[in-house]
């Protein structure tokens, strides 16, 4: 039996959209001879200026100091599995662009709080949908975009699914770093692209809405900080208070929604790379660390190397295992999964469901866990970490590990269970990282890629 297809709607993270002011003129995109964003005024920014979303960032990119991804291979992916032309591909605008497009990239600002965004969003699905099904595609913060959007706003439009990927469903510690303690790198500290980011409602929506603090006499929840550390953002503790009670009434929504009709959530998440999870408060200063809160136990141990992976399952998921799908990529590259791939082709062939062909367990049986910064400071030699490890996280034995980046060859050594390699160091921009390990049981060779950034330390 044939299926229609649906409207796939394409919603990327923090920083994946092209924003520009309002005469035309470009104030955020990246700069594709570099792979480096160069944003001349990172003033431009500030919350108080207008923007408007024009497109989805294309290539992966270093933004302030973070890889930021890109959307253009998960676009052209998508067009190819769907069996779509480009006539029946658009970017949401102002303007009604193939109104009968099946495939849409939803840009939006970024800068603002994930409630806006759901409101852009319902506008666009209801100018569109027109009794279509559709299908959200939401990577990192654009998976909230959905949430609250379906919660609050979704009522009339037949939802067949809503796929978030390495969604910070319960917030990152990241995003307390980043408010409390500023952008640095390289031991320098970026004052003048923290100030714009410390105004932006996006970034208190990704606060850690769990108890991630630690050493704090007054709680271990970020709008409970001591005033003293937060005397540079004016109002911080009531606009985090905000963001938390926000988050807790979107995942009450949620669950009563989920009890009353058919759950559409499917959400991917990756596991096991070094993922910044809790914050320790000693002598004044907070301090975010690469580890779970302690009373979480070992099956959640880490996450994407962005969001731990307990934060990226909703508590009305937690007993709901057949909608959740494991991968092994990290935050940035979930979107281009081939699993990802594969879920969407059912939406345009006449298959046997998943479950029936045998292919719905947690992912590789073995894979790779890399513990090396998203983002590096340019021509410095680094080390990066790497565990061979089964899909319970048990780590497996193997004989060799080596790799290439920036083109150039490394090995690692073996250092107790694990691995270490000395990395070359590399020139500015984004470099392609591949890490193999050979002798692993059931699979022999095992191969992660992933994407580094490099950057100047000198300046923002």
């Amino acid at each position: 039996m044939s299926r229609s297809l649906p409207l796939v709607v394409v919603i990327p993270g923090i920083g994946g959209s092209t924003l520009a002011d309002d005469d035309g003129r470009m104030v955020y995109h990246m700069d594709t001879s570099s792979m480096v964003a160069r944003i001349r005024d990172p003033q431009a920014l500030e919350i108080g200026n207008s923007l408007r979303p024009i497109g989805l960032i294309g290539s992966y990119s270093v933004v302030f100091k973070q890889l930021v991804t890109g959307y253009e291979n998960l676009m052209t992916a998508l067009t190819q599995k769907l069996r779509l032309s480009q006539a029946q591909v658009a970017t949401a605008g102002p303007e009604l662009v193939a109104p009968d497009a099946s495939l849409l990239a939803f840009p939006y600002d970024f800068r603002q709080p994930v409630q806006e965004t759901a409101v852009a969003l319902d506008r666009e699905l209801c100018r569109r949908a027109q009794g279509r099904r559709v299908v959200l595609v939401a990577h990192s913060m654009g998976g909230l975009v959905a949430a609250w959007w379906w919660a609050f706003l979704g009522e009339g439009i037949d939802v067949a699914e809503i796929i978030t990927l390495g969604t910070p469903y319960r917030g990152a510690a990241k995003a307390l770093e980043v408010l409390v303690n500023g952008i640095r790198f390289g031991g320098v500290e970026f004052s003048t692209i923290t100030e714009v980011l410390r105004d932006w409602g996006s970034v208190f929506d990704l606060l850690p809405h769990y108890q991630a603090i630690e050493g704090n006499p007054d709680g271990p929840y970020p709008y409970q900080l001591p005033p003293g550390m937060t005397t540079v953002m004016p109002g911080f503790s009531a606009r985090a208070r905000k963001s938390y009670d926000a988050n807790k009434e979107l995942h009450r929504t949620l669950e009563e929604k989920t009890r009353e009709r058919k759950n559409p959530f499917t959400t991917y998440y990756s596991q096991g790379h070094a993922t910044p999870g809790r914050a320790v408060i000693e002598a004044g200063r907070l301090t975010t660390l690469k580890e779970n809160p302690p009373q979480l136990t070992e099956h959640w141990n880490s996450g994407d190397g962005t969001v731990p992976v307990f934060s990226t399952i909703p508590p009305f998921l937690e007993d709901e295992v057949k909608g959740r799908r494991r991968l092994s990529k990290k935050h940035q590259e979930l979107v281009e999964e081939e699993r990802l791939l594969e879920h969407m082709s059912e939406y345009v062939r006449d298959r046997l469901p998943p479950a029936a062909r045998g292919d719905e367990g947690e992912g590789p049986r073995a894979y790779l866990q890399v513990d090396l910064d998203d983002v590096v400071p340019a021509g410095e030699p680094q080390t990066m970490r790497v565990s061979v490890v089964d899909a319970g996280g048990k780590e497996l034995a193997a004989s060799s590990v080596g790799g290439r980046v920036a083109g150039r060859r490394f090995r690692a050594e073996r250092d107790g269970g694990s691995w270490v390699a000395q990395l070359p160091a590399m020139d500015e921009g984004v470099h392609q990282l591949m890490v193999a390990a050979a002798g692993v049981p059931w699979a022999d060779r095992v191969i992660f890629r992933t994407r580094v950034g490099a950057v100047s330390c000198a300046s923002e």
